[in-house]
């Protein structure tokens, strides 16, 4: 009744309405076959300008048109399910900042792999301002929207196939120059100890926990006195019952939603930790957060960091024995003066400009030594490395891992990961035992077969 011919890059349907020959042109034949079925459907009794508007063209004389990638992202970003607010703004933003620049306005039809690996490139190069490029895990999640947006537009029957599937691209692949030497810092025990004696006993809890749970930063301060569970018979652990984290909302604000990869755990834990976190459960209702800023709200990362970790880390950098040389100090000259400042900037990284206490070279802030100044001495007791709040996960998964009771799926879980494949990426170089484990297990059966 209907037929299809090839012309040129297109497909047109044929067939015969009221005596009158009716033709329909299409990009994709996927597109020449839904028009074909629809006037099959109607048994031939249909006009062009009907079967265009069946199909969902809005000016018959215009023809179906491919969208544009932007346009057609800004269709899918609104109408995708399963994300959260903060998932659904950072793709607006990954798509507004680099993805619409690149190839935005170009037909979806007209844009291949190589475009789509001309971007992922140029995002871990340097830009014009020696800007170091974006870290693998950064690129992948462009690489994960754009492959997204494309599988989605074969499936509305805009294109044939997805481009970002001929792009030879992994998740958080290596370079070819990339040396394999981990970014993460995993203390040794007794790094962590020197860590954690530099704190202030306020901020000490907060600390032990992320250490003692491995639980995410998010994951730690989103914790309520209810979350704690103390162990109810005799022999059974106490648990750090993780079920909730802070989300971004997309607005620049936050609110408390489930775990990544929504993976609730009840994580058991030390006596110690518990011990230490006795004093914040008592006489607390069960809604209150366990660990709380000093006003007595939740803990904001950017806050702690500057204020609690930074310089505790920095007193764990410095020795007792070799103290630092300091900025400032009495000066020959009567009077008040200007503070002779290291480059014009303050501590806080303000024009000084300050007034000096008489006979002094230097204003309050800017005696002492420099605020990053650690000691470069061979002493016991001092910290030689720069951990993150986020390290404290990494160290916990090591010290996991240094032990052959605790197998991969269990610290899997313990740590919330979604799938043992993720723990495998992060912390594959911590699993060698496991590989000479199963040598040993052949052995022991070989050796068993022969006698």
């Amino acid at each position: 009744m209907a037929s299809i011919e090839k012309h040129g890059p297109s497909y047109r349907v044929v067939w015969r309405y009221q005596g009158r020959k009716q033709r329909t042109t299409w990009s994709i034949e996927e597109l020449a076959l839904d028009a074909k079925a629809i006037v099959e459907g109607y048994r031939g009794n249909r006009t062009a300008e009907q079967v265009y508007i069946d199909m969902g063209v809005i000016d018959p004389d215009i023809g179906p048109t491919v969208p544009t990638f932007e346009e057609y992202a800004q269709k899918w970003l609104p109408a995708k399910t399963g994300i959260t607010p903060g998932t659904r703004a950072g793709y607006k933003a990954q798509l507004e900042n680099r993805i619409f620049p690149a190839f935005g306005k170009r037909r979806m039809d007209q844009i291949t792999a190589t475009d789509i690996g001309t971007l992922l490139n140029h995002l871990h190069d340097p830009d014009e301002d020696d800007e170091p490029g974006l870290k693998n895990t950064t690129v992948t999640r462009y690489f994960a929207l754009i492959n997204q947006i494309f599988e989605a537009a074969v499936r509305d029957k805009f294109i044939i196939d997805n481009p970002a599937e001929g792009v030879r691209y992994k998740r958080d692949q290596v370079e070819h120059d990339d040396t394999g030497e981990p970014t993460q810092i995993r203390l040794a025990p007794a790094e962590y100890k020197i860590l954690l004696r530099a704190f202030d006993p306020e901020d000490r809890p907060l600390v032990e926990l992320l250490a003692a749970t491995g639980a995410r930063w998010s994951e730690a301060t989103a914790l309520s006195v209810a979350h704690v569970r103390p162990a109810t018979e005799p022999g059974a652990k106490d648990r750090i019952r993780i079920w909730r984290a802070w989300k971004r909302d997309g607005k620049g604000g936050w609110y408390l939603g489930t775990t990544k990869g929504r993976r609730r755990r009840d994580v058991p834990v030390r006596a110690s930790l518990m011990t230490t976190l006795k004093s914040r459960l008592a006489d607390r209702p069960d809604d209150a957060f366990l660990i709380t800023a000093p006003g007595g709200g939740p803990v904001h990362y950017s806050n702690f960091l500057q204020r609690r970790w930074n310089p505790a880390l920095a007193r764990a950098m410095r020795c007792a024995e070799h103290p630092l040389a300091d900025r400032g100090g009495p000066r020959e000259e009567p009077g008040r003066r200007r503070c002779r400042d290291y480059g014009g900037t303050n501590d806080r990284g303000k024009p000084c400009g300050a007034i000096t206490a008489a006979g002094m070279t230097r204003c309050h802030d800017h005696m002492g030594p420099a605020p990053d100044a650690v000691s470069t001495c061979d002493c016991l007791g001092v910290l030689r490395r720069r951990p993150t709040p986020h390290d404290l996960r990494h160290t916990h998964a090591a010290w996991l891992f240094s032990d052959r009771r605790m197998t991969p799926l269990a610290i899997s879980r313990r740590l919330g990961h979604a799938q043992l494949s993720t723990t495998s990426e992060i912390y594959g170089d911590l699993m060698p035992e496991a590989e000479e484990a199963a040598v040993d297990a052949l052995d022991d059966l070989l050796n068993d077969d022969q006698g």
